[in-house]
């Protein structure tokens, strides 16, 4: 800038500045400007003019800034002079010249500040005015001012809550409180030296309301304590001449006037705080009044007795009623003690007579009704069974913690269960004999019958079972309608016209309509694909039928595809075209290990746990095939999932246990075969199992017991008589090996034929022994 430009922009900065420290703020911002036009039209160059524009916007917004704090200081001196209206107006004066800093940091700064004041202003205020009608004793209108103050503090204060500020408001209103609630307890106990129990004891519930509405109770713990003493003192006060009179009452003989008296005292007690007064005045209600109750209930009990001692007691529903309307009888009286030992030991013995007079009665019925389900009189063990439902529910448990309750409950399902499978049964012949239309009629009876079971999961599952069918049925039906190629050509040519009908559908104007219409169609649709689905699911069950899988999986996936596209959560079904898929991958999983193709057969396990990545049996499939392959540590990976997602696979931890033989673990092949009979003590193969790891560990008295088990369960097993007989030939004891040997080989006489002239050269040859040293002993 040339020397005279800068001469004279100086200047203009120069009188800027003047008017500024005179605080004539107006004109001085108007200097600044004019330096600023100034700068535009005679600076030039870019880089100059820049800098000396930015120079000039600071100064402009110092000199904001300065007047901001000149009114701010005023607003100040207002708020300390108690005039928080004029305050509060200076405060808006410089919260609108805030909005002409164009710095967004300086600005934001300033109006937080200015903010907080406008705010404190405020809070004074409040304070003022809440100090004024506190006191002019307007305590409840001086609490809420207090508290409108409180919420402005909370707020401006939030990350200070130990400020001076939040501290006064709140002792105002904490010494409003106390004064209040001081005021309630010395009216509480004027009433009670006067002797008006009733109004003494509401002002103190009163006064412990206030407290706990108000303060932490620790804080008051001293006092709250004091309370419940005056209001214990009253009640015990009232209880004593009651329980006085009753006990002359007693001495008079008039009981009933008695009983009258203690139960009048019995509710105050009740009323009382816990206490050790309140503990005595109970005691002392319960040491007149419980004797009574007990005098009364011993007859009634013997009474009950006795009805159970009667010949055939247990098969009498009337004489099982009697004893237990007599024990409830006595049960009532019970329950009518005042709190006591006495009264629990009293309540608990008659409980058990009830439970065990209800039990017997119900052990009887359900052998019964067991043989009823036997000879399949289905209607006459329910009817039995219902009866023992009606003595379980007189028992003396709560309804959800009765284990007989439970026990019939499901002995109930059991019983329309064994009704649901015959007319199951019969839908299954009827589908056998392709008359679909009424073996679904006959599922849907089954189905019905169902709604009279409990709910359990193994109703869910029945249920289940029965949809299951239904859902097969229609299908084979679908299928007997015509080819299954041009039915689903027609479904093709359905779906066709109703996407029509939904474009057309989309262009209505009302919105309404628009979405009610198009609701229709898509659900139309959907039923259209649920029928399509039906439709490849049978074609891939019939090829899967006749071995061909890879055909069949291709229907499965169109399926699964079609399933995709619907959009309604009550038709769609997934699950239920996984689960064909996923049978179907495992018995073309079974053909090749029997084909003794594993790296296939593991592939194939594999595709059955992308539909489902806890698939037991993929687990359990993969696993075997390792076994064949003899890469047991990853046979036992594959084991191990499978009992993760299903800790009763019996035939996973039977395979296991195996891989641990192979290994020659056999510490760890016991631990798993034993894990098979624990869940299953009738799975032979586990038993067999285990004596061929004792017999490899020359344990040999272990294994055949376990052997023996093993044939006590299958009495066909073969291998395991025959290997009992090894195990006795380990022990030389040649006899039993003869006799397990010869079992196992009239059972299957092609195990081990290279064995069978042996064994009867060694028959023959202790024959001859025993013969010789027979005679011997005759002629010693």
């Amino acid at each position: 800038m040339k020397a005279s430009l800068l001469k004279k922009f100086n200047l203009i900065i120069e009188e800027a500045n003047a008017l500024k420290d005179k605080s004539d703020f107006q004109k001085a911002i108007r200097k600044f400007q004019e330096a600023l036009n100034f700068i535009n039209d005679k600076v030039k160059e870019e880089r100059d003019k820049n800098t000396e524009i930015e120079n000039i916007n600071n100064a402009i917004n110092q000199t904001y800034s300065i007047q901001i704090d000149n009114i701010v200081q005023g607003g100040i001196r207002f708020t300390a002079q108690k005039k928080f209206d004029k305050a509060k107006e200076e405060f808006q004066n410089a919260l609108m010249i805030v909005e002409k800093i164009d710095d967004p940091d300086l600005q934001g700064a300033e109006k937080d500040e200015i903010s907080k004041l406008i705010s404190e202003n405020e809070i004074e205020k409040l304070m003022l005015k809440g100090i004024e009608s506190k006191k002019q004793n307007k305590t409840d209108e001086a609490v809420e001012i207090f508290k409108s103050a409180l919420v402005i503090a909370e707020e401006i204060y939030k990350s200070d809550f130990a400020n001076e500020g939040l501290a006064r408001i709140r002792n105002e209103i904490t010494s409003i409180y106390d004064s209040k609630i001081d005021e309630i307890v010395e009216q509480g106990q004027k009433f009670k030296s006067e002797g008006q129990n009733g109004n003494a004891i509401k002002s103190f519930q009163n006064a412990l309301q206030t407290i706990e509405k108000y303060f932490d109770l620790n804080v008051k713990k001293a006092l709250i304590s004091t309370i419940k003493k005056s209001t214990n003192e009253i009640y015990s006060n009232q209880i004593k001449p009651i329980v006085d009179k009753a006990k002359e009452l007693l001495k008079q003989n008039l009981i009933e006037q008695a009983i009258s008296k203690f139960n009048e005292a019995l509710p105050l007690a009740d009323k009382m705080y816990d206490s050790e007064l309140k503990n005595s005045e109970i005691k002392l209600i319960a040491e007149g009044l419980n004797p009574i109750y007990i005098e009364r209930i011993n007859p009634i009990v013997e009474k009950g007795k006795e009805v159970t001692s009667k010949e055939k007691f247990e098969e009498s529903i009337n004489l099982i009623d009697e004893a237990v309307d007599l024990f409830h009888q006595a049960l009532d009286i019970a329950h009518s003690m005042a709190a006591s030992e006495k009264k629990e030991l009293e309540i608990e013995e008659i409980n058990e007579l009830v439970n065990s007079a209800c039990s017997s009665g119900i052990n009887v019925i359900k052998e019964k009704s067991i043989q009823f389900i036997v000879q399949k009189k289905y209607e006459d063990a329910i009817s039995d069974l219902y009866i023992a439902l009606s003595l379980a529910k007189r028992m003396a448990y709560p309804e959800e913690e009765n284990p007989e309750l439970t026990n019939l409950k499901n002995l109930v399902n059991k019983v329309y269960s064994a009704e649901v499978n015959e007319v199951v049964n019969h839908g299954n012949k009827l589908v056998e004999q392709k008359e679909f239309e009424k073996a679904i009629e006959t599922y849907n009876e089954a189905l019905n019958m169902t709604n009279k079971m409990y709910l359990t999961d193994e109703m869910e599952k029945e249920v289940g079972m029965i949809k299951s069918l239904i859902y097969e049925t229609e299908l084979k039906q679908l299928v007997g309608k015509g080819g299954l190629a041009e039915e689903q050509k027609l479904k093709e040519k359905e779906i066709e016209k109703l996407k029509k009908r939904l474009d057309y559908a989309q262009s209505i104007d009302d919105p309404e309509r628009r979405a009610t219409e198009m609701a229709k169609i898509k659900l139309l649709i959907d039923n259209v694909h649920s029928d399509e689905i039906k439709l490849l699911m049978e074609q891939g069950n019939q090829l899967a039928e006749i071995k061909k899988y890879d055909d069949a999986f291709k229907f499965y996936e169109r399926a699964l595809k079609i399933n995709e596209m619907m959009e309604s959560p009550d038709i769609k079904n997934k699950d239920l075209i996984k689960t064909s898929y996923k049978k179907e991958l495992i018995n073309k999983a079974k053909l090749d290990i029997e084909a003794e193709e594993y790296d296939k057969a593991i592939e194939t396990c594999r595709r059955a746990l992308e539909l489902d990545e806890i698939f037991v049996e993929s687990y359990y499939h993969i696993g075997l095939s390792y076994n064949y392959k003899k890469e047991y540590d990853n046979a036992i990976e594959n084991f191990e999932k499978a009992v993760r997602y299903d800790n009763k696979h019996v035939t996973s931890w039977n395979s296991m246990g195996l891989a641990y033989e192979a290994k020659e673990d056999y510490d760890k092949a016991l631990e798993n075969l034993e894990k098979t009979v624990e869940i299953n003590p009738n799975f032979s193969e586990g038993w067999y199992n285990l004596g061929n790891i004792f017999k490899l560990r020359k344990e040999f008295d272990k294994a055949i017991t376990n052997y023996n088990k093993a044939t006590e369960i299958t009495p066909e097993f073969a291998k395991a008589w025959f290997f009992k007989g090894a195990a006795y030939f380990d022990k030389k004891d040649y006899n039993n090996t003869i006799q397990n040997i010869e079992k196992a080989i009239n059972i299957d006489p092609n195990l081990a034929k290279e064995i069978h002239p042996i064994i009867k050269d060694l028959k023959s040859n202790l024959d001859k022994l025993y013969e010789k040293l027979s005679v011997s002993f005759i002629n010693r």
